[in-house]
């Protein structure tokens, strides 16, 4: 038997082995391998179609998620990935040599298996390989066992021995599924290839096939809060299928379900709050909605930049807000809108057109103003919202307003002589800046006094392009102006920025312009008049005095008559009227004096005995009439118990004299009055004040009284405190103070010295000495009389200082704008005046359209607007005059001031007062009058600490003659005067020529020269008297070299020229030289003083105003026929207003 050497090629090993065994043996191994890997690979293939079919069916089902089609497929991809794998590793890679092979064989054939596998392991021994074959072996018998193995192979059919072939099974297995497939893609070839493409890639998003096709894409959706919407959902033309009805459901809510209009289900959806998702199913085919709630996109802020015409001379553009929607704008402007709405927007359009959009800002087109009209602005946010509704924008075209101009502080039908400088203001105003300012002047035509009048016109003020409000300085001196005495109508003039537009004029004022002769002989027609009305006054109140005395003379139980009771309240009515009238009369006397002290062909000795005359029925209007009205009053509503007559009651002539000694009588509880001194213990009317705790008449003082004063409000600041009176001895030589109002309450009186002399140049008073309160008990007023002294020497001075008193009291009454202290008085007190007037208007509490006061309103808001320009120039002016004159305290009010905002809360006044807030602007006021009059308390030093009370002692001071202290006083009236000018042509310097502004700075130096020339004459003549060493003649003469220093600067200034601030504030350091502030205590004290004609000079030296801080209590009427509470009947409509809106009851 031939051998054959034989190479396995897998194991490359040398086998010894039969051809035909080695044949069979490889043809089994092909065989095993062959079935094997088909069983693997056949059920791969059934788990991959399997697989498959799930995904087909499931989407047939609903949207397969992507995650439960990645687990179908890796499922169905194991038997490819895992157990195709161990199937080669088991089967083919574990049975490559034929010793593996034929232990296979042992399964089906184990007796022939093991005497194979024996003859391919003695094959393998001799095999060159392998290393240990045995050394002595016989090769017959190898050869002879192999012979005998191949001999009984032919016996066995090896391809049946293959363990365990299921490969038909899964033949099977998988074609079914493959069958199935193939039909399914030959039926559905569009659903087939959408699941394959979704089973092989279940990672994208691939949409499933449906036989009812959905048009678009399933987006997020953002809707209205809280609004119904509409869902759509449409179907593509080439859809497979059409149901005729659809249903969408929003969370768990119930579904809605819509019928198929053409290709599109319309879904109408209720409203929703929450985010969620609605699920769309139409036939076969879903589709889930995410919807997010959102409130619509508003507008958060809307202004209007609107450009002005060009003339307007206004470049930059003005911010308008536009939130009403509504704008009226000057014709001819352009106005570009700014809107920011709550969110970022995507798209806005104004009228159809598309406008700039930034995030949330739209920005529109320049609109230009010709006409009326009205613009739609539309807007989208970034999810497609849009307004609930557009915003309307109405523009509506207005012509430029012409402005309007009025005088103020200027009084119609006045008399001026013709060297005399007439200082006004001029209230000017325009919608959109005033150009200029002017005064025009033309004399009143007259054939036969005035044939040929004047004419003329100056520039008072240069406005601007911003000036929407001016307040100018003006003055008027028909000297200065060349005007030759005659009546003059003038009148003001403003010009704005209007092209063509003529000048418009305030309404005239008439000006009657004297010569020194004819203002005396007009004054003296006057005072004839003024006599005649006064002895109607006085023939009045001796038909009331009759009437008094006939009532007097009644039984007292004909007063309980209610006839008799009537004819008494109207006697006090009358009293009080003739009171009135007295007043009134005797405020005209004081202008005729003002008047005359101007005219220096005025007899002074006639002035004195004029200022006798009224300052005797100050007191008789003041005092003695309101107490016999009060009695008259107090008598009506007494009750009717037994009274003395009038024949019991002591009867005193007051025109008799006093007897000797009387006057000395001890006050009740305090000292002696000195002699010479006379008690002037006369009952005060009710005023502003802390002190006095008195409500008004006529409201009773109960705790449920709303009417009732609070605390210290409506209290008397001029009444004195309780104690013992204090007591001013008397100086007969009359000082030229000048006592300013206040607000600080009454300190402790001290024990001053007996002082004699000691006039000067005039000096502005403060009452109180400025140190904070202390407590403790005041001391008591020690008793001390001493005599009077050099009283021949202080006669002449008396008799010298009444030829020209009146002219030192008018003087002094017209420097209420000359320092900074007594202009913040002057102002303190006009807020006072427009304080009292605003309370005295009826509607409390009423809205605007329900009362009748609108003229005194409108008046009161003008008042107050005109005050605003003025504390803005006075502010203006500190603050140039502390920058050329550091002081702490100038810096400290300076802070609060512009701090405070003055000009506009002051003005806002006026606005309150327009609405009827009555109560508001009241307070305001009160409160504005309290925080000037603060502020100029601020700008004066406290006074030293009073040395310790002791004896009185007696102090003689020299003075300066009458005649310098008049010239001064006419120095510091003429440099107001020029401070006016100056101010004057600084506002007139951009509408006037430079070499017009250059003359007119040259007139200002020209008299600020002259007035130099007056005060070094001055300095001379005082350096000339014989008492010019003492002390107190030394720091008047100081002052007056001080201001001339400051003068000569002055000249430099509007030598250059300069009328500014510089200006201003050097020309205001001159009159604070002149007119120096100081302070007194403000003891209570009973002043005593010499007799009559000498009370009559000190009054007229003093210039006393203090009482002009006060309001004058005002107790209302009460109403008739109320029962329950009884309240003031002015305040009822108001009061009832009020109570019917608590009640809930309509106003009608």
């Amino acid at each position: 038997m031939n051998q054959t050497l034989i190479q396995d090629p897998i194991q490359q090993t040398d086998i010894l082995l039969p051809p035909r065994m080695q044949t069979a043996l490889e043809q089994y191994r092909q065989r095993v391998w062959m079935i094997k890997l088909a069983e693997a690979a056949l059920a791969a293939l059934f788990g991959l179609s399997l697989s498959y079919l799930l995904v087909f069916g499931l989407d047939r089902l609903f949207d397969t998620p992507s995650l439960l089609r990645v687990l179908i497929l890796v499922a169905g991809s194991v038997g490819t990935v895992i157990l195709f794998p161990l199937k080669y590793h088991y089967w083919v890679w574990r049975h490559r040599r034929f010793d593996q092979v034929a232990r296979l064989l042992r399964g089906k054939f184990p007796r022939f298996g093991d005497q194979l596998l024996g003859v391919v392991e003695l094959a393998h021994i001799q095999s060159p390989q392998y290393s240990s074959r045995p050394m002595y072996t016989s090769v017959p018998l190898i050869a002879a066992a192999m012979h005998q193995v191949d001999t009984e192979l032919e016996k066995y059919d090896l391809s049946e021995a293959v363990p365990h072939p299921k490969h038909r099974l899964w033949a099977v297995l998988a074609a079914i599924p493959l069958l199935l497939i193939v039909t399914l893609n030959i039926l559905l070839p569009a659903a087939g290839s959408n699941a394959l493409a979704r089973w092989l890639m279940p990672w994208q998003n691939i949409e499933r096939y449906t036989f009812a096709q959905l048009a678009g894409q399933a987006e997020a959706r953002v809707v209205a809060y809280a609004e119904p919407f509409s869902l759509g959902a449409e179907l593509k033309e080439d859809s497979p299928r059409k149901p005729d009805t659809g249903q969408a459901q929003f969370g768990k809510q119930l579904p809605i379900v819509a019928e198929r209009d053409n290709l599109t289900y319309q879904f109408n959806i209720p409203p929703q709050t929450v985010e969620g998702g609605i699920l769309v199913k139409v036939g076969d085919a879903r589709r889930s909605i995410p919807i997010s709630p959102k409130m619509r996109p508003a507008l958060t802020d809307l202004t209007a930049e609107v450009q002005l015409p060009a003339y307007l001379q206004l470049p930059a553009p003005r911010l308008q807000d536009a939130r009403g929607g509504s704008l009226n704008l000057v014709r001819g402007s352009a106005a570009v809108f700014k809107a920011r709405a709550t969110r970022n927007l995507s798209e806005a359009t104004l009228n159809g057109k598309i406008q700039a959009v930034n995030g949330p800002e739209i920005t529109t087109e320049a609109l230009n103003v010709t006409t009326g009209t009205d613009y739609q602005l539309s807007w989208i946010d970034q999810f497609g919202l849009t307004a609930l509704q557009p915003q309307t924008l109405r523009l509506q075209a207005v012509d430029d307003e012409a402005p309007t101009v009025n005088f103020n502080k200027l009084k119609n039908n006045q008399v001026i002589l013709s060297n005399q400088v007439l200082a006004f203001e001029i209230q000017a105003g325009d919608d959109f800046g005033v150009k200029r300012i002017g005064l025009e002047w033309e004399g009143i035509v007259d054939p036969v006094q005035n044939p040929e009048p004047s004419t003329g016109e100056k520039i008072v003020a240069a406005g601007g392009p911003d000036q929407q409000q001016m307040s100018a300085t003006a003055t008027f001196s028909a000297a200065k102006e060349k005007v030759r005495p005659q009546s003059l109508r003038l009148r003001a003039f403003v010009e704005d920025y209007l092209p063509q537009r003529q000048p418009v004029y305030s309404p005239d004022v008439v000006l009657h312009v004297l010569t020194p002769a004819e203002h005396f002989t007009w004054l003296a027609e006057q005072m004839a008049l003024w006599v005649n009305a006064a002895q109607e006054v006085y023939d009045k109140e001796l038909q009331l005095n009759q009437a008094n005395r006939e009532l007097s003379n009644l039984p007292s139980e004909a007063l309980d008559d209610p006839a008799v009771r009537q004819q008494i309240q109207q006697q006090a009515a009358a009293e009080t009227a003739n009171a009135a009238m007295l007043e009134s009369l005797i405020e005209l006397g004081t202008e005729l004096v003002q008047e005359a002290t101007k005219n220096e062909e005025f007899d002074p000795n006639q002035l004195e005995a004029w200022a006798e005359i009224l300052q005797q029925l100050k007191e008789i209007a003041a005092e003695q009439m309101p107490s016999v009205a009060d009695l008259l009053a107090q008598a009506a509503e007494a009750p009717g118990t037994p009274t003395e007559t009038a024949e019991t009651l002591p009867q005193s002539d007051p025109t008799e004299p006093t007897e000797p000694g009387q006057g000395q009588q001890e006050a009740e509880g305090g000292p002696p009055a000195p002699i010479g001194g006379e008690d002037r213990g006369l009952e005060k009317a009710d005023k502003y004040g802390p002190d006095s705790k008195k409500p008004p008449e006529g409201l009773a003082e109960t705790p449920e009284d709303p009417n009732n004063p609070a605390g210290d409000v409506n209290v008397d600041r001029s009444e004195l405190p309780d104690g013992k009176p204090g007591y001013l001895p008397a100086n007969p030589t009359p000082l030229v103070l000048d006592f300013e109002s206040g607000f600080n309450e009454s300190e402790p009186a001290g024990q001053p010295p007996q002082v004699l002399g000691g006039m000067g140049i005039p000096v502005t008073v403060l009452k109180g000495s400025g140190q904070e309160n202390e407590d403790g008990d005041p001391p008591s007023a020690q008793t001390a009389e001493l005599v009077l002294q050099a009283v021949q020497e202080q006669q002449e001075l008396l008799d010298a200082f009444a030829e020209l008193a009146g002219d030192m009291n008018q003087l002094l009454l017209g420097f209420e704008n000359s320092t900074f202290v007594k202009r913040l008085k002057a102002a303190s007190r006009r807020q006072i005046d427009i304080a009292a007037g605003i309370s005295s208007l009826d509607g409390f509490g009423l809205p605007d359209n329900e009362v009748e006061n609108q003229v005194q309103r409108v008046k009161l808001g003008e008042q107050q607007v005109a005050e605003s320009g003025t504390i803005f120039t006075l502010l203006e002016d500190m603050v140039a005059y502390a920058d050329r004159k550091p002081s702490v305290n100038y810096s400290r009010v300076l802070y609060e001031m512009l701090a405070a905002n003055l000009k506009r809360q002051i003005r806002a006044i006026s606005e309150d007062i327009n609405q009827n807030l009555v109560g508001q602007s009241t307070i305001e006021s009160e409160f504005w009058a309290d925080t000037l009059d603060r502020w100029a308390e601020q700008l004066v030093d406290p006074l030293p600490p009073p040395p310790p009370p002791g004896e009185m002692q007696l102090i003689i001071l020299p003075n300066l003659p009458p005649k310098i202290i008049v010239e001064v006083l006419r120095i510091i009236d003429r440099q107001i005067l020029l401070r006016e000018e100056t101010r004057e042509l600084e506002q007139a310097q951009q509408a006037i020529e430079a070499e017009d502004y250059q003359a007119q700075a040259d007139e200002l130096k020209a008299t600020q020269q002259h007035l130099h020339q007056q005060t070094k004459i001055l300095v001379k003549q005082i350096d000339e008297l014989p008492n010019a060493q003492e002390q107190l003649i030394q720091r008047q003469l100081n002052k007056l070299i001080n201001a001339s220093e400051v003068m000569v600067e002055v000249e430099e200034i509007l030598a250059q020229p300069d009328t500014g601030a510089k200006a201003i504030a050097a020309e205001s350091e001159v009159i604070e030289i002149l007119l120096e502030t100081a302070r007194i205590p403000n003891a209570p004290m009973v002043i005593k003083v010499p007799p009559t004609s000498t009370s009559a000079l000190l009054l007229m030296g003093m210039g006393d105003d203090s009482s002009q801080a006060f309001i004058q209590n005002r107790a209302p009427k009460q109403a008739s026929g109320k029962s329950g509470r009884v309240l003031p009947e002015e305040f009822r409509p108001g009061l009832d207003a009020y109570f019917d809106a608590l009640e809930g009851k309509s106003i009608e």
